[in-house]
């Protein structure tokens, strides 16, 4: 029986190992390219599990007015976005309060967390809890690919790729086809991976100017000051990678708080994760099956435009009286 809010005929095959959140390390995806005599648009295969289809049934959901909405991010999973934001945000202002310390706003910034020693500790606390947060997050992703045998989403893929590329053709009106992202786009891929090399470029050079006494028994002593460069200078780009760019696009750009209610709009899906939607309604139409794997089809690209466009334009010749 399908899940509220999906479509009451979806095409189905045959089965899958993956997700769009997660995609089978066992049984890769295969990506079919266009075939004119079926279909116009290239796909990519996928093969559904039961336990994946079951968590796709359980995460496509109605409201009590009747929109259809999905939810994308467990309680867990939120809880742990606020704590990395409690961490940066706490490592920023610790951090540019040591940097500025000889002007106006440092100082008053150093007063506000009670000197220098007290906000070097603070700092240090903060840069604890983000470590343990990078640890958990390593430990899952390694669990993923191992245990559960599922590719981290966040991995770059070839088709991350392409779409970036396809993107900016749309962008220069060279086309009416938007790539279709799934569970995150190359642009959040993108941010994911700066932000996570920069906090491991912070981390080495902060552990080297925590510890130079220790750090200066392997190492000769010039590498403390040219840690201390790197780190000031990482800090700032990683703050204006989170706090301007990242902020920027899910604030005002395309405002999204699905990461604080882990909910998101079955339109809001449509427009910006349509390969995720389209997964989480073939995969949950699948629930239920005799046999798994299921393997499911997705459309890489989205005709619709074009389509229309040209329904509408036959529908004009046909319609013109003869002669004109």
């Amino acid at each position: 029986m399908p899940a509220a809010g999906l479509p009451s005929k979806l095409k189905l095959g045959g089965t899958m190992e993956n997700n769009p959140v997660q995609e089978s390390a066992a049984m890769p995806e295969t990506v079919e390219p266009v075939n004119e005599t079926t279909s116009r648009m290239p796909t990519i295969t996928r093969y559904v599990n039961e336990r994946d289809a079951n968590a796709a049934l359980q995460n496509m959901k109605t409201s009590k007015d009747g929109s259809a909405y999905v939810v994308r991010f467990t309680l867990l999973v939120r809880l742990l976005h606020l704590l990395l934001l409690v961490a940066v945000t706490g490592l920023a202002f610790t951090g540019l309060a040591q940097i500025f310390y000889a002007n106006a706003l440092g100082r008053i910034m150093l007063s506000l967390l009670g000197g220098l020693e007290k906000t070097q500790n603070i700092h240090h606390a903060f840069a604890i809890l983000l470590a343990a947060l990078a640890i958990f997050h390593i430990l899952d992703s390694l669990e993923s690919l191992f245990v559960r045998q599922q590719r981290p989403p966040m991995l770059l893929r070839w088709i991350d790729f392409q779409n970036f590329f396809q993107m900016q053709v749309f962008n220069l009106g060279l086309t009416r086809k938007q790539p279709r992202f799934d569970r995150y786009s190359y642009e959040e891929k993108a941010v994911y991976w700066l932000v996570t090399l920069g906090i491991l470029v912070l981390g080495l050079t902060g552990i080297v100017q925590w510890f130079p006494i220790q750090v200066t028994e392997f190492l000769p002593g010039i590498v403390i000051p040219y840690a201390g460069i790197i780190h000031r200078w990482e800090a700032i780009l990683v703050i204006l990678v989170v706090f301007v760019y990242h902020l920027y696009q899910v604030l005002f750009r395309k405002p999204d708080g699905s990461i604080f209610s882990g909910k998101k709009t079955r339109a809001d899906m449509q427009m910006e994760h349509p390969l995720e939607l389209e997964y989480l309604e073939k995969a949950a139409a699948a629930a239920g099956s005799p046999d798994w794997p299921v393997r499911i089809e997705l459309n890489l690209s989205d005709d619709t435009g074009e389509e229309i466009k040209e329904t509408e334009s036959a529908s004009r010749d046909t319609s013109a009286p003869e002669g004109s």
